[in-house]
């Protein structure tokens, strides 16, 4: 197989990272992952563990500590494949290289923000918005559930293509080598879109880290997600609508019901039962923001972040707290 001309970077060692990298190898192009702390150790030890149904590698990628480590050449992307709370640390470390301001950033992040940061170290930046079963529990090893096809990954120019043309260039020629290791991708003009609308399902991750009654998890969940649709409104953010608007059939990337993903168990709670940090902030948080700003009530998001924030800074696992201490902060008649 002729291999992409690009030179991929990808930081963060963690179900997306790793299927990412493992697509980009597979397209033929030149990966170096860049990992720390238990998935370092677990990488140099026994090699990154991928699995998806009926296969099973050792991911053949140089792995790094350092995104600083990497030389730099105008032919490198960075994939910035970390939780948001890590972008910016990441990028301090990255910019200042000799070499960097030619690189484009790809920014992988869930939430608005990432984009927003990588903008002030890079002038070339591109966003994207990922749907995939992936689950990395155990560090070092990383199970994708898609069959077929890896997962759904869409990507465009941030701020847009309009904006931002050399960007879009490298957006469709990025979705084209992950199209060619086996992701469905798409290359749109307004990524912003994509990323609010996918928003709008990130709001429900931290419900699944509370304890209670399923019902009453559910009102929680459609109580934070139409307090974010009338937040972002306000704060001049459209939706995308991918059932008009996608160019490629997600049946494609279907769950195997087999291949050991566990439903309410997305990224943010695998982060906690982890112990590796919370996105919370950065979803939910992202919610409160808009609402502080653009005079929206929105206190069912802010009581979730407030549990879930002391949850996090004491370094506790999943449904260690219980759905009533989020009621307890919520005035009469918020949650109906």
């Amino acid at each position: 197989m002729a291999g992409s001309p690009r030179r991929y970077v990808v930081v963060g060692a963690g179900g997306v990272g790793v299927a990412v990298a493992a697509a980009l190898q597979d397209a033929g192009a030149d990966v170096v992952l860049v990992a720390r702390g238990a998935v370092l150790a677990a990488a140099r030890e026994r090699g990154l563990v991928y699995t998806r149904p009926g296969s099973r590698r050792v991911l053949d990628v140089p792995v790094v500590p350092d995104v600083a480590e990497v030389p730099l050449g105008p032919d490198h992307v960075l994939v910035l494949a970390t939780k948001t709370q890590d972008v910016e640390p990441t990028l301090r470390r990255w910019a200042w290289q000799p070499g960097a301001e030619r690189v484009p950033v790809v920014t992988l992040q869930n939430g608005l923000e990432a984009e927003r940061v990588a903008a002030r170290y890079a002038e070339v930046v591109v966003g994207g918005t990922t749907l995939v079963a992936a689950r990395h529990v155990v560090p070092g090893e990383v199970h994708v559930a898609n069959h077929p096809a890896v997962g759904q990954l869409v990507l465009g120019a941030a701020p847009s293509a309009a904006l931002a043309p050399r960007a879009d260039e490298v957006a469709a020629a990025v979705a084209d080598d992950l199209r060619a290791g086996g992701w469905l991708t798409q290359h749109v003009p307004e990524i912003a879109r994509w990323k609010a609308w996918k928003l709008l399902h990130n709001v429900t991750n931290a419900t699944e880290l509370l304890a209670g009654e399923p019902h009453d998890l559910d009102r929680l969940r459609a109580a934070v997600v139409e307090e974010a649709r009338a937040a972002l409104t306000a704060a001049g953010h459209a939706f995308a609508d991918p059932d008009r608007e996608r160019t490629f059939d997600p049946a494609l990337a279907a769950v195997d019901a087999a291949g050991g993903w566990r439903p309410g168990q997305q990224s943010t709670w695998q982060s906690f039962a982890r112990g590796s940090g919370s996105e919370v902030d950065f979803l939910t948080g992202e919610v409160v923001l808009a609402g502080r700003l653009h005079g929206v009530p929105t206190p069912v998001n802010a009581a979730l972040q407030r549990v879930l924030g002391a949850s996090a800074l004491a370094g506790e696992p999943p449904a260690t707290r219980h759905l009533d201490e989020v009621l307890a902060l919520l005035p009469t008649g918020a949650l109906r």
